[in-house]
């Protein structure tokens, strides 16, 4: 049996019939500003600003950092170089000292584990290093010697390579791109019977750009 109450509707059935209607009302306006006809000017600047932004993803450029290990050139991006700075005394560590793994040095104040990076690349390096480059994080920071440092280079996305399987296998999945760069490579000087001298050529060199993560990452097998 009914009550006169049952056919009152109830204050949770008001405010959801009222919510609905809102939305209903809020959707019907959004599709109808979705809808306009933009005017031609606007319509001309977003094909303007799409356009620009195509343009400068094409002709963007990255920074890295180029040095030499032995005959290879390598590279890592600029913003994952910590610091370089000249080598400093490496002291062993007990039980973890190993062909990959150098010891430890004190660089700017702060023990960092410095790692052999041709050791770990599968290159011969040259007995004598210059400067460590220091990579990675505050908490995963490693140091490796390099036998020269070119300096950091602005390299065009657009001539980034892929590297071949046979390279990334070949470094252990450490090759990120291959870019080609000019180098000036030092030759000897002689006269001529004209009486000219030649004092450099320039040359081109790929150089492998490696994933820090991956470097890193690396370096740390070395110490399990």
């Amino acid at each position: 049996m009914s009550t006169p109450n049952d056919n009152i509707p109830s204050e949770t059935t008001i405010a959801t019939t009222s919510l609905a209607r809102s939305t209903d009302a809020s959707l019907e306006r959004m599709r109808a500003l979705q809808n306009r006809p933009l005017p031609t000017e606007q319509l001309v600047a977003n094909t303007e600003l799409v356009a620009l932004r195509t343009v400068s993803r094409e002709g963007s450029t990255r920074s890295i950092l180029v040095f030499r290990v032995g005959a290879e050139r390598f590279a890592l991006d600029a913003l994952a170089a910590h610091r370089v700075v000249p080598v400093s005394v490496v002291r062993r560590v007990p039980h973890r000292t190993n062909n990959v793994i150098a010891g430890v040095a004190n660089i700017h104040g702060e023990l960092t584990l410095v790692a052999r990076i041709g050791a770990a690349l599968g290159v011969a390096a040259d007995s004598a290093q210059s400067h460590f480059v220091v990579m990675g994080t505050a908490t995963d920071r490693w140091a490796f010697a390099a036998d020269s440092i070119e300096g950091v280079r602005r390299v065009d996305e657009s001539a980034l390579l892929a590297p071949p399987t046979t390279v990334r296998h070949a470094i252990d999945g450490c090759a990120a791109h291959l870019v080609e760069l000019d180098v000036e490579v030092n030759v000897e000087v002689n006269e001529t019977s004209s009486g000219t001298r030649s004092a450099s050529a320039p040359s081109h060199n790929l150089v492998t750009i490696l994933h820090s993560t991956k470097l890193a990452a690396l370096f740390a097998r070395s110490l399990t």
